[in-house]
């Protein structure tokens, strides 16, 4: 009973160790920075094999969106604070600030989950320290902005006689989502209502640093250069002082 029991804490201890290296080998590194812009387009379609049932006022304002768009405005560590616009046909606007944890979770605007780590693999936690949702597989996705090398999310969820499924894409470089599914199933007796949302991109901005700055900063730094050289001794004054 004794060597079973022992077995038992060797064999826990042992997991232990496994699912805490695990955790462990996944950094939360971004893969995103201030300036960053990244834009989608909307859609959101509703249907009902009821005849007697109509479109959700909020899904008919939704389906006035244009596009939405994700503002990276700070990183610091794992967290990234950005604004999420959505610009609506009109041409008016709503923006929402707030932060993204890549590494614990935290998640304070819509649509959050567009944004995780970089470099995540299959097999692993989409956040380390946080939730239990984990990346399935990869896949080469072609979009607007070109060719992605994509790491996969998808989670079907059936109960009963409803069932939804999310699916993202998401570029394995800065962690930013490329495409993202979503799919919902309600059954209510024999009559079945499906609503599907996508948000797939449309086009990014990264900002490089200016060339126009380097010019500048490199016309400044030159007549300070010369000055300094002007003023430093000549390299045999400077041994000679040794060799007295």
């Amino acid at each position: 009973m004794k060597t079973k029991m022992t077995s038992t804490i060797v064999l826990l201890v042992l997991l232990t160790i496994a699912s805490t290296q695990l955790v462990l080998g996944q950094t939360a590194t971004v893969g995103v920075k201030p300036g960053d812009t990244f834009n989608y387009t909307y859609r959101i379609n509703w249907d009902s094999t009821d005849p007697q049932a109509t479109v959700p006022t909020q899904y008919v304002e939704l389906n006035n969106t244009q596009f939405i768009r994700i503002t990276v405005i700070t990183v610091t560590g794992s967290l990234i604070n950005a604004d999420f616009t959505r610009h609506f046909n009109n041409g008016t606007e709503q923006t929402q600030n707030g932060n993204i944890d890549v590494n614990t979770q935290i998640l304070e605007i819509p649509y959050s989950t567009l944004i995780i780590r970089a470099d995540a693999n299959p097999g692993e936690k989409i956040y380390p320290a946080g939730g239990h949702a984990i990346l399935n597989d990869t896949a080469t996705r072609t979009y607007s902005i070109g060719q992605v090398d994509a790491v996969r999310y998808v989670s079907p969820d059936t109960t009963g006689g409803n069932s939804e499924k999310t699916e993202i894409y998401y570029d394995r470089t800065n962690g930013v989502a490329v495409e993202y599914n979503f799919i919902s199933q309600v059954t209510t007796g024999s009559y079945v209502t499906t609503t599907r949302e996508t948000v797939l991109i449309n086009s990014w901005v990264i900002p490089e640093f200016p060339v126009a700055a380097v010019l500048i900063i490199l016309l400044l730094a030159i007549p300070m250069l010369l000055i300094a050289y002007k003023k430093k001794p000549l390299l045999s004054n400077r041994f000679s002082v040794f060799l007295k």
